[in-house]
Formats: structure tokens, sequence, C-alpha cells
């Protein structure tokens, strides 16, 4: 691909996830002429999945699909695939301490009436009436802008805040520290109070969707193969297995001018997006890049590691398909997927996310499935009756940026110093922090500052 001289730009993307292909839609809808290039052989960066020697499916790791999730679900009606074909909700969220009290509470007031005020009345087994009401000045806040959020609280964890207004142990235990640990991948003693609030805003302004989602099927088959499709009818050039190894830059212009690929091609095009995790555009940075403030500042961003762990048993060992939290773990998260998602005749299919996981990446993968199932088997007795068959073991040593107070106040916008150079991704700045709504709102915003940047206006999907 060369560049022309032309009034519409070429854009070369890096990075084939939600981020990289959201942003390929916008400039595309747009009129103007793409190519993608992924390093991996399929599509969707962290939230994909592929089929291994077995031929069952494996995820990079356990995603949920919150119902506030807005501009994720316009992408999906927009390349054809409804959210009520691919989605399924649930409107409540269980809990199961290890060798503790259990409990079950309803999420959505409107779809599920009377398991939300049993919730709210009853489980005081496991969090008592004295911890709920403990619970609100932790999430009162919330109820302010994002702005005022990021302002006022992005200079101390969740746990400081915790002892500033709340003070309840079971409050801090069974609720806020598997929270953290599950949707961000970090304690809360290191977690942003700023993300926390974040997370329970975006559900406050959402009332009616206050519901957790999951997918039918693999996100390979019903997201990001349609994806591709409806890319390329927009005359997107897409090559997966191709990995950028390098930026060229022009310290005299100021511009990038290629990538570098593996094999020693070159793309070469008029605008460039990454859209590759931040850690891996870190490493690739020119060196001239490296010494400038906005690009220094990037790459000193924290990053969280994370595993997944994904276990077949012998028997069924839950009655839902919902999301359990586990507190007092490193397996603050996990969903047996085998009713909806993989169905499997045989027993449970479940998928685990471990977390904090920076202790546990030298374990070898027996030893870490092991430890999971231990933990889960003292949560569900069901478990510990049942007989592991298959386990895959997923290591991420960097998979997530870590919200450590002021991370995300410190995230970068899409548009850089240089100025053929644009970036995508949930570690650029966007209200729904590292999350599959982040990835695309990354991808969106993106899309619209190129498009701002060359004069030209954003259109609507193609029907």
């Amino acid at each position: 691909m060369q560049p022309d001289n032309r009034s519409i730009p070429r854009v070369a993307i890096a990075g084939g996830g939600l981020a990289g292909l959201t942003c390929a839609k916008v400039l595309a809808d747009a009129g103007l002429p793409v190519t993608l290039v992924e390093a991996f052989p399929m599509l969707g960066g962290r939230a994909s999945t592929f089929r291994d020697q077995d031929g069952d499916w494996i995820e990079q790791g356990l995603h949920l699909f919150h119902g506030g999730y807005s501009e994720f679900r316009r992408l999906l009606a927009d390349i054809g695939r409804p959210p009520r074909e691919i989605l399924y909700f649930t409107d409540f969220l269980r809990f199961e301490a290890p060798d503790g009290p259990r409990a079950t509470f309803g999420t959505n007031p409107l779809f599920s009436p009377l398991r939300t005020l049993r919730g709210v009345f009853g489980n005081n087994d496991y969090l008592g009436p004295l911890a709920k009401l403990a619970l609100l000045p932790m999430v009162a806040p919330a109820a302010l802008p994002m702005a005022t959020l990021q302002r006022r609280f992005d200079d101390r964890t969740v746990t400081e805040l915790w002892r500033q207004v709340s003070g309840s142990s079971q409050v801090l235990e069974r609720v806020l520290r598997p929270f953290c640990r599950a949707i961000q991948f970090t304690d809360a003693d290191q977690f942003s109070a700023y993300d926390f609030l974040g997370w329970v805003h975006q559900t406050l302004i959402r009332p009616l969707r206050a519901r957790l989602g999951g997918y039918n099927g693999s996100r390979d088959e019903i997201i990001f193969r349609p994806f591709a499709e409806y890319l390329q009818r927009g005359g997107v050039e897409i090559r997966t297995g191709v990995e950028v190894r390098e930026i060229g830059y022009d310290a005299e212009k100021r511009r990038i001018n290629g990538f570098g690929l593996a094999g020693g091609e070159r793309l070469v095009a008029d605008l460039y997006v990454v859209a590759l995790p931040q850690w891996i555009f870190a490493d690739k940075l020119p060196a001239a890049l490296r010494e400038l403030p906005f690009f220094a500042e990037l790459a000193a961003l924290p990053v969280a590691p994370a595993i997944s762990v994904q276990l077949w048993f012998d028997r069924v060992v839950t009655d839902h398909d919902g999301y359990v939290m586990v507190p007092y773990s490193h397996t603050p998260v996990y969903q047996d997927q085998a009713r909806r998602t993989y169905p499997y005749a045989k027993g449970s299919r479940i998928s685990v996310i471990v977390s904090p996981a920076d202790e546990m990446l030298d374990w070898d993968d027996d030893a870490i499935a092991l430890h999971v199932t231990s933990v889960l088997g003292r949560a569900n007795p069901k478990i510990a009756a049942a007989a592991v068959r298959k386990r895959v073991v997923i290591k991420h040593p960097r998979h997530l940026i870590r919200p450590l107070p002021g991370a995300m106040s410190r995230r970068p916008g899409q548009a850089t110093p240089i100025g053929n150079l644009f970036l995508a991704g949930d570690w650029t700045q966007q209200d729904f922090f590292g999350s599959q709504e982040g990835a695309v709102r990354g991808g969106n915003a993106c899309g619209r500052a190129i498009l701002r940047s060359t004069g030209l206006a954003a259109t609507g999907p193609r029907r």
C-alpha cells in the first residue's frame, strides 16, 4: 500500500482487537482506505477465542458484557449482530465464600424485583444490615459526574476511601476486594477509588441496564468473523498472522513513515494507528519518541498480569449460568459456560480469573489448576466432589493497565504529538477504563480524531 496525493488519506492500523477493528469501522464508513494487520492468526486481541487441538473453544480470559456497554451495543447492531441474538443477560450476582456463607443479590429491580428485594433485606449472614448501610457511603459519590470523580478520587485507593467512609470489614473483604480483583485484576489496596466509583457511576446512570451479560457462543464466531466480513465489504484489507516489528519515524519531518512487518515487508500509509496493547507499543517505540514526555509517560503506565483458567468437569457443578464472586481468594470470579456459551453435555465448563496474579506467574500450570480447583471446591461443594477432565491455563504477564491512583488520569488521548500517529485502545482516555466497552470507545474516539484531523465527517454504518 503506497500513499498518494489524493485528499483522502490511507490509513494503516496495527492491532486487530476491538479497538483497532472499531477504529477501522469508523474510517471505512467515512470512505477512507484502511489496511489492518494483526499478529495473531485470529482477530479479537485480549477478547479473542480460538479452538485448541481437541476442538474446544478457549478464551484469553473470562469476559462479561455489562448492561451499560452502550457503544459496544451499537457496534454489534451496526455489523449485523444484534445484542438480543448473541447475548444473554442475568439479573443476579452470586457470592460464595470459601468455607463460609453464600449469597445471591438481584442486580436489577425492573427485571428481577423480588430477587433484588430479597438481596437487599436478606443474605444477612453474608452481609449484615450494618454492613449494607456501611456500603452506602462507599458508593454514594458515584452519583457525581465522571470528571468530578476523577478530580476528587484518583489520588487514593479503594481501601483508603473505605477507611474514610465505611470501616466495615465485611464490606471490604466480601464486596470491594473481590470486585476490584475481578474487574481490573488489582487488589483494593492498589485500586484507584476513581476507577471503582466510575464503574458504579456507569451502573447508576443506566439503572435499567444494571445487568450482567454472557455470550451465546464463541466471540470469534458471533462477533469477530462477522465484524471482519463487515469491514471487508467496506474495502478494509485485513491481514492476520502479520506482526508489526518496528514503527518507522522520520525525526526531521516528525512523522511516522511506515510499519516494519515480520519478514521484511514495509507497510506505508499517510496516517497510522497503533491499536496494540500499551506495553507492546512501548516496546516498539522509536528511540527518538521515547524522549518525548507524551510517550515517556505512556510507556511508564503500570501494568497488571492475569491468569485465565478453564476447567472441564465430569458432572454439572452449578445450577445457573451467572457470574460468581469468590471473596477471600485469588479466584475472585468464575462462570459455568457449559449451558449457553460453550455447550458441554458431559458436565460443567468453568472459566476462572486468577487475580492478583503477580505471585502465581511462576507456578506451573498443574499447580495453578490445583489451587483454583481447591479454592472453588471450598466455595462450592459440588466442585469439590467432581473430577477435572481437562484444564487449560493461559498466563498473561501483562494484560491490563493497573489502576493505581493517578494511572487512569495519565492515560493518553487518541491524538499524539506526531501529526500522523494516533492511538486506539482501552488504555487511552475514555470512561470505561480497561474493558471491552473501553476498547470500543477508544477505537471510536480514535476514528473521530482522525476524521477531525483530515476535515472529513463521520458517517453512519453501511446498510
